[in-house]
């Protein structure tokens, strides 16, 4: 599909934004100091961003480990009151849990490099989700940390005369919950379920995407959880449920598992990238006694199965069977929409 359309003439200007050094040396970066935020020249329109590549240079010998969850990318379309994507770059970029891997799907690639560097490693970051915007648009890096950092950038983008059409714009919404079974529910064993008990509505499912008053569609998911031995229940049992536009129950769209969705099968036991799934890290310990204990960061694009929706989605997922698991859930839902006029 990349090739389809290579051959045909283009009617747009390429252009890029880059962190080069204007005097012509070579440090080609820009530094952002502690509690500090850079913003990239502004973009303007009608456009889309089709590559963003960003490094980082954490500069101190020991960096934090939370270093990359720190670093916040923000992106401004039009006239938003608010950024349509706000999210700290480690999880914008599927290694939630702060520690940059190698990630290689459709829209998100990463680079870990094997230079002296220790945790939280360093290495290349790339998104290719298409970006529109109609008049303007900002990119903005906030550097949460207590020391200064350093990036380097390239924002590859092209420049129209017009769009036949308003643009959907890209989204990201990041959420996190320490879980709980539902008050009431009988604990169960870690690790284990009972099938006996059911779950016929999403009220006490983790949500990735709760979004009123918006047209457009869902096309991606990153997920981390970290599950300690003692906590209740099993997480991969979980369904996913979407519910489009307000329907009733049952959603049309009710999955069968938390790997299942992942497009994994038999839980997740080991780290594999693919265009639109993937497991890109696990991090057990020797106090981890079972399958489901550890850190664990996943992905599920809908690059090909995109799931529409004309004025509202919730799209949520059981922490185990029927809501029944202890653990910390954090996510980013990938997303295009525009409001409701």
């Amino acid at each position: 599909m990349l090739l389809t359309n290579l051959h045909r003439q283009k009617n747009f200007v390429r252009m890029r934004e880059s962190s080069y050094n204007r005097t012509g040396g070579n440090g080609d970066n820009v530094v952002i100091g502690a509690g500090a935020e850079h913003t990239i020249p502004t973009f303007t329109g009608p456009g889309i961003f089709r590559h963003i590549w960003m490094t980082f240079n954490l500069i101190e010998k020991s960096p934090s480990l939370e270093a990359y969850r720190n670093i916040e990318l923000l992106i401004r379309f039009d006239d938003a009151a608010h950024p349509q994507v706000k999210v700290p770059i480690s999880d914008f970029f599927l290694f939630g849990h702060g520690m940059l891997v190698d990630v290689n799907s459709i829209p998100i690639q990463v680079s870990r490099q094997p230079i002296d560097r220790g945790a939280p490693y360093a290495g290349s970051l790339n998104c290719l989700f298409p970006m529109p915007f109609d008049k303007q648009a900002s990119i903005s890096i906030s550097n949460k940390n207590s020391n200064d950092i350093a990036i380097y950038y390239y924002i590859d983008w092209e420049r129209y005369e017009a769009f036949s059409e308003p643009s959907l714009y890209f989204h990201t919404t990041l959420n996190s919950e320490q879980t709980q079974p539902p008050a009431g529910q009988p604990r169960q064993t870690h690790g284990d379920l009972d099938p006996t008990i059911t779950n016929l509505e999403w009220d006490e499912n983790y949500v990735f995407l709760d979004i009123n008053n918006y047209r457009g569609h869902y096309v991606g998911t990153g997920l981390s959880i970290k599950c300690c031995p003692g906590g209740a229940g099993k997480w991969w049992e979980g369904d996913d449920m979407f519910v489009i536009d307000d329907e009733p129950w049952p959603p049309r769209l009710h999955g069968t598992g938390t790997e299942d969705y992942f497009n994994l099968a038999w839980g997740f036991r080991k780290v594999e990238c693919r265009p639109e799934y993937g497991v890109t890290y696990i991090d057990r310990r020797e106090s981890d006694t079972n399958q489901v204990d550890g850190r664990f960061s996943m992905y599920r694009f809908h690059m090909n199965d995109p799931i529409p929706f004309l004025k509202s989605l919730h799209a949520s997922i059981e922490h185990g069977h029927a809501n029944d698991c202890e653990a910390y859930y954090r996510s980013v839902a990938y997303w295009y929409g525009r409001p409701l006029v």
